[in-house]
C-alpha cells in the first residue's frame, strides 16, 4: 500500500474525515472552544496551528499524535495545560502567548527537544513556579517571555545555555542577574520597555550577540539603546 501523499489542512472536519497524510492542520480565528478526541488520529501532523479560536481546553488526546513538532496556541482562553505533553517527543516548538494561563504543567520540563518557548502576555501565570520549569528546558534556543510583569530573572536563567534568542521586552524588569553572563551563545536579546538603570556586562560576556536593545529603559534618557554586535555593552 502506498502512503499517503502529504499535504495541509485549515479545516478541521476535513482533516478528520481524511487524516492520513495530513502533515499541516492550522485553523485560525474560528469559534472552538475545546479540540475533540479524535485529534488523536492524525498521526501524520507535524504542525498543528491553533490561534485566536477561543480555545478554553485541550484534550489529553492531543498528546498522543508521534510526529508532532511545532504547537502554537496563541491568543486562546486556556486557563491550562493537561498533564502528559512530555509525550510528545519531538516538540520543537511551543506557542503560549496571549492566554489566561496560571501554571505550566510539570512535565514540559521534560521535554528535551523542545528549542521554542513563547510565553508572552501571561499575566496570570505564576512565574515564581514556573521558572523552575523553564530553566530545565536545557535545549531551549529561543525564549520569549515579553509583556509579563517579570521585575528579575532568576539566577538559574543561567542554566540555559543554548539560548540564542531572549525577548523580555515590555516586563518590568529592574535587575539582571550575573548568571545572565552564563548565555554565551546569545544573539539577541531584547529588554526594551522596562525599569533598567543600568546593563551591568561587558562586550566580552556576550561574544555572539548580534542585537542588544535596551530602549526605553530608565538609562536611556532619550529612549533609545539599540546596540549593533560591534557596539561595547
Amino acid at each position: 500500500m502506498n502512503a499517503a501523499r502529504p499535504r495541509k489542512s485549515s479545516s478541521l472536519a476535513e482533516a478528520l474525515a481524511s487524516p492520513a497524510g495530513v502533515i499541516r492542520l492550522s485553523i485560525v480565528g474560528t469559534p472552538l472552544s475545546i479540540l475533540p478526541d479524535d485529534i488523536r488520529t492524525l498521526h501524520d501532523l507535524e504542525l498543528l496551528t491553533l490561534n485566536g479560536n477561543g480555545l478554553e481546553a485541550l484534550p489529553p488526546a492531543l498528546y498522543e499524535l508521534p510526529k508532532l513538532r511545532v504547537l502554537n496556541l496563541f491568543d486562546n482562553a486556556l486557563s491550562s495545560l493537561p498533564d502528559g505533553l512530555s509525550r510528545c517527543s519531538r516538540l520543537a516548538s511551543l506557542i503560549l502567548g496571549n492566554n489566561p494561563l496560571r501554571r505550566l504543567p510539570e512535565d514540559l520540563a521534560r521535554c528535551s527537544a523542545l528549542r521554542e518557548l513563547n510565553l508572552a502576555n501571561l499575566p496570570q501565570l505564576d512565574f515564581t513556579a514556573a521558572w523552575s520549569v523553564i530553566t530545565k528546558l536545557r535545549a531551549l534556543e529561543k525564549l520569549s517571555l515579553y509583556q509579563n510583569p517579570i521585575d528579575t530573572l532568576p539566577e538559574s536563567i543561567g542554566q540555559l545555555g543554548q539560548l540564542r534568542v531572549l525577548r523580555l521586552f515590555a516586563c518590568c524588569i529592574s535587575h539582571l542577574p550575573g548568571s545572565l553572563a552564563k548565555l554565551s551563545q546569545l544573539e539577541e536579546l531584547d529588554l526594551r520597555a522596562n525599569r533598567l538603570t543600568d546593563f551591568p556586562f561587558a562586550e566580552k560576556d556576550f561574544p555572539a550577540l548580534r542585537r542588544l536593545d535596551l530602549s526605553f529603559n530608565p538609562m536611556n534618557s532619550a529612549g533609545t539603546g539599540e546596540r549593533s554586535r560591534n557596539a561595547p555593552c
